[in-house]
């Protein structure tokens, strides 16, 4: 018979090493703007479901894209704000991540078009000024100069584009035109405050922009050269992460921050033709995605670094994946154009 205490002391071994387990835990508090959001937190231990641990973070949308028939987009927060999947989209498609069921392929047509692609019609919730977090898992099926996936690529957006430019939705994550890398827009009523390089237009935009003082601005940024998406490569899975909280716009793929750019104000210029699209553009314009997507999730508040970090571990197939990533990498150069400039 097994004396008692070295059985306890073998119990207390065993449980020491399960809480080992995993990529990291998630001990810092949570910022003071989302304390309300911090009931259920989940850390960064593989072993629970990506599903949980976004659920834990309170979406205010969340479609997981996994549909096996129909035309509808199931939402799973509690908002059960749905959407129509457009009659090309293919459904049941492979997954992309560990506990996903299956989903979505997009087929790279010339121009947007409902039936190409996943829309939700315009709503009040996803018309934020500041406090906004965005998430969406990729996978591009080229990213060739030619051929598909040419041309500015929606990949998630909100809003229509005609106000200041033409050119930008009220937010969005997508694929540039010409350089082919990851890319996160904003239409922001405030005043820039990121840096500016040396070019004489920049130097110039700068100028025109200190005496005239707060308007709508188009703002725009890649990807950070030499990063995971810039380039981006075919068949390759991404999680793109965009943040905003009236300071600055943020960009995380794979989870970790990638690139910023400091523009203070508000989002601005939501109009009665807003609408949320998946996979292409809500106004009818740009290309549609070729390529795969699925977890998309939109958030009333700024996600930080270590839940973005917990999402994407939750989503790994072995712990190994996270090792001792701490969410954060140092700033690199920041890429940034103004819409005036393009």
């Amino acid at each position: 018979m097994r004396k008692p205490q070295i059985v306890v002391f073998r119990l207390l071994a065993l449980f020491s090493l399960a809480a080992a387990a995993g990529c990291s835990s998630d001990q810092r508090a949570p910022s003071a703007g989302v304390q309300s959001h911090d009931t259920a937190r989940i850390g960064l231990s593989s072993h629970i479901s990506y599903r949980r641990v976004v659920e834990a973070d309170h979406p205010i949308a969340y479609w997981r894209l996994d549909e096996q028939q129909g035309r509808i987009a199931h939402d799973s927060s509690k908002n059960h704000v749905s959407g129509r999947i457009g009659a090309h989209v293919r459904i049941a498609q492979p997954p992309l991540i560990k506990d996903a069921a299956r989903s979505m392929a997009f087929l790279g047509a010339d121009k947007t078009r409902a039936p190409e692609d996943v829309r939700v019609p315009k709503n009040p919730l996803f018309e934020r000024t500041t406090g906004i977090s965005y998430e969406t898992w990729v996978q591009p099926y080229t990213v060739n100069i030619h051929g598909h996936n040419t041309g500015d690529i929606t990949l998630l957006s909100y809003g229509d584009d005609l106000n200041p430019d033409n050119q930008h939705c009220r937010w969005e994550v997508g694929l540039d035109a010409h350089s082919h890398v990851f890319n996160m827009q904003m239409v922001i009523y405030g005043r820039p405050t990121d840096s500016v390089g040396p070019h004489p237009r920049a130097l110039a935009l700068r100028l025109w922009d200190r005496l005239t003082g707060r308007k709508r601005l188009a703002r725009e940024f890649y990807a950070s050269p030499g990063s995971a998406g810039n380039p981006p490569q075919p068949n390759h899975v991404y999680q793109l992460v965009g943040t905003y909280d009236g300071k600055t716009i943020t960009m995380y793929i794979n989870g970790v921050y990638n690139n910023s750019l400091a523009v203070e104000g508000k989002i601005d210029g939501y109009s009665a033709r807003d609408g949320l699209s998946i996979g292409g553009e809500y106004a009818d314009v740009n290309p549609v995605f070729f390529g795969r997507i699925s977890e998309v999730s939109v958030y009333d508040y700024t996600l930080s670094p270590q839940r973005v970090l917990a999402h994407y571990c939750a989503a790994q197939p072995a712990a190994s994946v996270c090792g001792n990533r701490t969410g954060t990498v140092t700033p690199r150069h920041r890429t940034a154009f103004s819409a005036a400039l393009r």
